[in-house]
């Protein structure tokens, strides 16, 4: 299978290339990326050509495969072209930053190549272990979750549109993906209901940028969901981010920490036990594989061997309530499914 990078904007898709390359009967043969010193430093690191127009690989056929990841603004279009053209697509995240290019990727993703995004909880051990712990039935129905996705965010690394809404999405969508992606996931139905608040408070000087943002989302199983992700994690910490998750259920609790020693607890009262055992995958160690890992995933199915992990409808429904959220932040108002643009689309 002949893979390209299409978009090298972030560092994501190196080890997620790495991941893939990694793979039996993979083939990584071209870099394709606009801006000349990251396409440079990306065919570098793989020691292979790389070209400025994505379209040039599309128009002879060149590749059977993309891990995407150009400014997020311009994923959705791309990746709509990447799967007309019969491609098989993997996006970082976010997928998309508007409804409209929603629209345009879910059209594309009716056709016959396999559409995915690296939303890489549901690889992540401590969240596997959290799911077979709910689909065993040991707390019981999933009644509500907490989460909270601080990151640092190291402005002097990040590119000028990392700071402009209009082409980063926002953090409900660069930040509260995973975490509202896993929502779905673990309670096993879909929301109803959306209210969310986004801002700045530490890095004030770009003025569209949002460093903080929260959602709360009403399901449709009666349940509820509170989503809050930062780019306020201090410099000097020894960890990216604290990340949690808290899951209550009728009969128990599930509490998951993933920093630096990652974990997850079970507690059904008489009995509590903290796993810590995992294997899951990093985006920067390629040989890392849980069970149904992103890359060995996306290439089966792709050759038509099993399902996605994370399907299309997934990454369609994930990225349509991050957002829903976003409206509601603009908005002030708690949104549902009615409330998606229809006659306006293409508006951030």
């Amino acid at each position: 299978m002949r893979l390209a990078i299409i978009g090298a904007q972030h560092g994501h898709v190196l080890g997620i290339t790495r991941q893939l390359a990694a793979q039996p009967g993979v083939r990584l043969v071209a870099v394709a990326e606009p801006e000349a010193e990251a396409r440079e430093r990306a065919a570098a690191a793989f020691g292979v050509p790389g070209v400025a127009d994505y379209r040039a690989l599309l128009d002879d056929g060149a590749v059977d495969a993309a891990a995407l990841a150009p400014v997020n603004s311009a994923k959705g279009e791309m990746a709509a072209a990447c799967l007309d053209a019969g491609v098989h697509v993997l996006l970082d995240k976010p997928a998309v930053t508007t409804h409209h290019d929603l629209d345009r990727l879910e059209a594309a993703a009716q056709g016959s190549a396999a559409l995915s995004c690296a939303l890489t909880l549901r690889f992540d051990g401590p969240y596997l272990a959290a799911k077979r712990a709910i689909e065993a039935g040991e707390i019981g129905r999933v009644v509500s979750s907490a989460s909270q996705r601080p990151h640092k965010c190291g402005p002097q690394q990040r590119p000028a549109w990392f700071f402009d809404r209009a082409h980063n999405g926002g953090a409900l969508l660069d930040l509260c993906i995973h975490d509202i992606d896993a929502v779905r996931w673990l309670h096993g139905c879909e929301p109803l209901g959306v209210a969310a608040q986004d801002g700045a408070v530490r890095f004030t000087d770009h003025p569209t940028f949002t460093d903080h943002a929260s959602a709360w989302f009403r399901l449709a199983d009666g349940g509820a969901a509170f989503v809050r992700a930062s780019w306020l994690t201090p410099d000097d910490a020894p960890y990216h981010g604290d990340c949690r998750m808290v899951i209550e259920g009728a009969r128990g609790s599930i509490e998951i920490r993933t920093t630096a020693a990652a974990s997850c607890t079970i507690d059904t009262g008489g009995a509590r036990r903290t796993l810590t055992d995992f294997e899951g995958p990093s985006l920067d160690t390629p040989t890392a594989d849980a069970p149904g890992g992103l890359a060995r995933d996306f290439i089966a199915a792709a050759r038509g061997e099993t399902d996605l992990a994370v399907t299309a409808r997934d990454v369609i429904a994930s990225h349509r309530w991050a957002l829903l959220a976003r409206d509601a932040a603009d908005s002030g108002r708690l949104l549902g499914a009615a409330d998606v643009p229809s006659a306006k689309r293409g508006g951030p």
